[in-house]
């Protein structure tokens, strides 16, 4: 009955986005670091890449498909129309794009996002972050800027991973299943959407994005679809790439590829990332469903996820631009850690770690936060006018003291999201000392 239950949830799921601006999120760290932040990698066009690397990719590509298919039963294999052909010199980039099965929407163009302690001068060439995706903006998204960069320039590791470590939200998961009325859906082999709201800008990417690895067996057995959980599959594609890039001496896609896979890295650190019922008792959630408050189960729990997302975004952007550094939430970021993580540890360790902790961090924001915005069923969270306002919201009706609690518990789930930022900031490194 609980598989019932869970199915439902997802296929209403609100939110599809993990942790808001992961560059962001991982600049307290990253800035910190004296050798990455060197303008030390010449930037380079993608086609540079793939014309220079065909054989190699094409052959990495195919390894790839041979692992996922005998590895993972659920993996929907990509037809053989769209498999990598060296030979083929026609469009390399479309076909590349293809063979990933991602977004041919995107440009995939050389850029950096803006960060807050970066000096921009006059004659620098600025995007919008509409001018990269083709997604509707929040307030979020509008108050981002980003470089434009040209080919042979100079840029650091530390600005190539932040901004990559974002891209996939700029829509590169989105539109992909072949219910989301799109041409690549009908072409890429990745049948119907799995869970998540199709109908919703965001809402196709969450089967890419939301690893449900640890459900119990009878929510296997009886629902199937969950286990179409593809996030490991991105982070293995884009470090084996990360890997041939560093090797082959393209170092600038070598620290690109590893910020895209850093991207579901992140988002896995995230509880409602990896249970979509995080504290939710088995006991509860049948009660819920005999009571027929099925809804109102998935309207709480998507509007403390939203809140999550929005509270971090404006508490970490407003210490961020006060150069407050030494403050305990940026500190739990950019203090160091002895961390190695490679994609093997993505279902032992990273998502095992976040379903546990799950359920502590329900209980913080039911707590701290107004009722209104995570405990009445007849509110959405997700556009409504308060999101912006969050951080002063939560102070004026609660106090300061539910600061501090949504701080301490935020900053247990941001010290995790460093921890494994650092092991993958180390594993990079591997790869690119091997290129030497």
């Amino acid at each position: 009955m609980r598989s019932v239950l869970l199915a439902v949830s997802l296929l209403a799921c609100h939110q599809a986005a993990a942790w808001s601006d992961h560059a962001s999120l991982a600049w307290p760290m990253l800035r910190s670091d004296t050798h990455l932040m060197q303008p030390s990698v010449v930037v380079e066009p993608l086609d540079v890449f793939l014309e220079a690397e065909a054989s190699g990719i094409a052959e990495l590509l195919n390894r790839i498909e041979i692992a996922m298919i005998a590895g993972n039963p659920d993996y929907p294999p990509t037809p053989t129309a769209l498999r990598f052909n060296a030979s083929d010199v026609s469009d390399r980039r479309g076909r590349f794009i293809a063979a990933l099965r991602i977004s041919p929407r995107l440009e995939y163009s050389l850029y950096r996002q803006v960060m807050t302690d970066d000096v921009i001068s006059a004659s620098d060439e600025t995007l919008a972050w509409s001018e990269l995706s083709y997604l509707p903006s929040g307030d979020a998204e509008q108050e981002r800027l980003y470089l434009s960069l040209s080919s042979g320039a100079r840029v650091s590791p530390a600005h190539i991973l932040s901004s990559a470590s974002d891209e996939p939200d700029l829509g590169m998961d989105v539109g992909l299943y072949s219910d989301n009325d799109t041409e690549v859906g009908a072409q890429y082999g990745l049948g119907e959407q799995p869970f998540g709201n199709p109908n919703l800008p965001y809402g196709s990417q969450a089967p890419l994005h939301m690893g449900f690895y640890h459900l119990d067996a009878l929510t296997q057995f009886a629902q199937p679809s969950l286990k179409r959980t593809l996030p490991l599959w991105r982070v293995i594609q884009y470090e084996e790439l990360a890997r041939l890039a560093f090797a082959s001496g393209h170092e600038y896609w070598g620290w690109r590829f590893m910020g895209w896979a850093l991207h579901y890295i992140g988002d896995l650190t995230q509880p409602y990332h990896t249970d979509p019922l995080p504290g939710v008792s088995l006991m509860s959630a049948l009660w819920s469903l005999v009571m027929g408050e099925t809804n109102d189960l998935i309207q709480l729990v998507s509007n403390r996820h939203g809140v999550l997302e929005s509270y971090q975004y404006r508490r970490v952007q407003a210490l961020m631009q006060q150069g407050a550094w030494q403050a305990p939430l940026l500190r739990s970021i950019s203090e160091p850690q002895t961390a190695c993580f490679t994609p093997d540890g993505v279902v032992s360790d990273l998502t095992a770690q976040s379903v546990v902790m799950g359920a502590a961090l329900d209980a913080t924001l039911s707590e701290q936060v107004p009722s209104r915005y995570v405990s009445d069923p007849s509110f959405e969270w997700v556009g409504s006018e308060f999101q912006t306002d969050v951080v002063a919201l939560i102070s004026a009706e609660v106090g300061d003291s539910a600061i501090d609690a949504l701080d301490a518990e935020l900053g247990l789930h941001l010290r995790r999201f460093s921890y494994y930022l650092q092991g993958w900031i180390t594993h990079a490194r591997t790869l690119a000392r091997g290129a030497d």
